[in-house]
């Protein structure tokens, strides 16, 4: 779980095993040399990090209804895979600054069905219901990851994740590859931290923020593999 948990949702969501959070994240795309040499380092300025033992492969599918309705409001609904464990992740509309900060709400909950009619009752649940109007789902993108994570560390506590990320984007029968850097605020850290965090890194390799989730990158690719109308 990433992020800070919705203060006016968290004990009721958690008793269900779902959490509403504001991701806070800066994204990158870097080249795959840049990303071997972010993997090696041990420490950043006053941070320390420290390597997840497993890099996450990770199998997403985005689910919409055949008209579209989640893309219309600016929403995203996502069924994770990694190894045995599944997750369901409501994504709201995302704010994204210029130096390629993405912020959104999410509800994220153990799951194995994108359907909100499946769905522990709850606000999440009540809007996917309200988004998609209980219209059947479709799986339309899929993206795949593998994801090599840095835990980053103040004092002793952890304050965000860089996440270190090669993957291809496939939709409509096209795929387009990806290499890029997440820096990931978790709820120990501040917005203090992600700006130092970029700058040390800036000094390191460039960085050209990335304006565009995985999912808007895959329906542009949907898009352009769409036959005219």
């Amino acid at each position: 779980m990433h992020g800070t948990a919705h203060p006016s949702l968290a004990q009721g969501l958690e008793n269900s095993g779902m959490l509403s959070i504001m991701e806070i994240e800066a994204k990158y795309t870097v080249g795959p040399d840049e990303l071997t040499l972010l993997a090696g380092l041990r420490s950043l300025g006053p941070y320390t990090l420290v390597a997840a033992p497993e890099p996450e492969l990770q199998q997403n599918t985005y689910f919409d209804t055949v008209d579209g309705r989640l893309a219309a409001a600016r929403h995203g609904l996502r069924l994770r895979r990694v190894g045995p464990r599944s997750l369901v992740t409501l994504k709201g509309p995302t704010t994204v600054s210029p130096a390629g900060v993405h912020q959104r709400v999410e509800f994220e909950f153990p799951g194995d069905d994108p359907h909100p009619q499946a769905w522990p009752p709850g606000e999440a649940r009540e809007l996917g219901l309200a988004l998609t109007g209980g219209a059947p789902l479709r799986s339309h993108v899929a993206v795949e990851t593998e994801r090599h994570i840095r835990y980053v560390e103040r004092g002793g506590v952890r304050v965000a994740e860089l996440c270190l990320d090669r993957g291809v984007v496939r939709a409509g029968g096209r795929e387009q590859p990806f290499s890029e850097l997440e820096i990931e605020l978790l709820a120990g850290g501040e917005a203090a931290d992600l700006e130092a965090l970029a700058t040390a890194l800036a000094t390191l390799i460039p960085l050209r923020p990335e304006p565009r989730t995985k999912l808007q990158r895959a329906l542009a690719l949907l898009d352009t593999a769409a036959p005219p109308a």
